[in-house]
């Protein structure tokens, strides 16, 4: 078997597999952008994520005093479980006899761009096994939805101007010492909701909808602190049934074109991350009489350290 085994599998074939998923995850995927925490072990069960609690550093007075209370600064932490996103492949010797120079990942494309999908549903909706039962909670499920933000008690945005009303309450919603101290914040925002807020008759103070949010939090007028620094539309943020939520159509599917969906968030990694503890790549073969059976893997999780860094709306409808 060590004949096909060293001319179909050279090192370049299984780099050409991690290659390829993570570069359809980072081409394709929409938790990308979100800060990558590393963790120091490989393959870690656990993530230890350590803060600092406010230290004390100085006082005031009239004299020096050689009796001032010292410097200090407290830590505290909190152990995250991360978990495998395994992709099992196989090929059997009739197969990679007819190989030639053709890459595996060419040959399982299909496979190894769904692995890296999987991969990125995982950090929103968390990690799930292979009858579908989730894990652990993702991003999603970890945060409080903001429920009843219109201007009326409820979760209707028909009327002009509802949109942008519940944008602005989700970011006067996160602390602004959060939206001072960290990066320009990220808005994620379904189908449904851009494309009603965008709507050509959607008028709202002269001008449609979208465009006036765009000149308030997204555009070169917006001021930091209040800045949407990217905007990515994606119904990967529509909740599903196992997704910890509230309000309006709590823990149950999003239904496409019907509910809208805000996820916004301040990407600082102190309060939020991809946590990764092996990267895509080879765990293991074995070589088998007729063939040879791989097994790729990612380990990791996205997690909110800090849940107040972000805002997820409830299911908001349009009429």
């Amino acid at each position: 078997m060590t004949t096909y085994y060293n001319i179909a599998f050279e090192e370049k074939q299984y780099r050409s597999v991690a290659t390829k998923a993570a570069k359809y995850y980072q081409e394709s995927g929409k938790s990308g952008v979100l800060p990558l925490v590393t963790a120091d072990v490989p393959d870690a069960y656990e993530y230890r994520y350590t803060n600092l609690l406010d230290p004390y550093a100085s006082s005031a007075g009239s004299d020096w005093s050689a009796t001032g209370r010292k410097g200090s600064a407290i830590s505290n932490f909190l152990d995250i479980d991360l978990f495998t996103q395994q992709m099992n492949l196989f090929f059997d010797l009739n197969e990679i006899n007819k190989f030639g120079s053709s890459l595996i990942a060419d040959k399982r494309a299909a496979i190894v761009e769904k692995w890296a999908i999987d991969v990125d549903n995982a950090q929103f909706h968390g990690p799930k096994n292979q009858n579908g039962i989730q894990l652990a909670e993702g991003l999603l499920g970890q945060v409080t939805c903001l429920a009843n933000q219109t201007s009326a008690t409820g979760f209707m945005v028909g009327t002009k101007g509802e949109i942008w009303l519940v944008l602005q309450k989700a970011i006067d919603d996160i602390p602004f010492a959060l939206r001072e101290e960290g990066p320009d914040m990220i808005l994620y925002i379904n189908e449904a909701l851009y494309s009603a807020a965008s709507k050509p008759d959607r008028i709202y103070q002269d001008r449609v909808e979208w465009d006036f949010i765009y000149e308030h939090f997204i555009g070169p007028k917006a001021v930091h602190g209040r800045k949407i620094g990217q905007v990515i539309i994606t119904n990967k943020i529509n909740a599903e049934a196992t997704d910890s939520t509230n309000g309006n159509n709590a823990n149950t599917v999003d239904t496409l074109g019907t509910h809208g969906r805000f996820l916004l968030i301040v990407p600082d990694p102190r309060w939020v991350g991809r946590i990764v503890s092996r990267g895509f790549s080879l765990v293991g073969e074995e070589q088998g009489a007729l063939g040879i059976s791989q097994i790729y893997g990612w380990k990791g999780r996205g997690y909110f350290f800090n849940g107040d860094c972000a805002n997820y709306t409830e299911g908001l409808t349009f009429a």
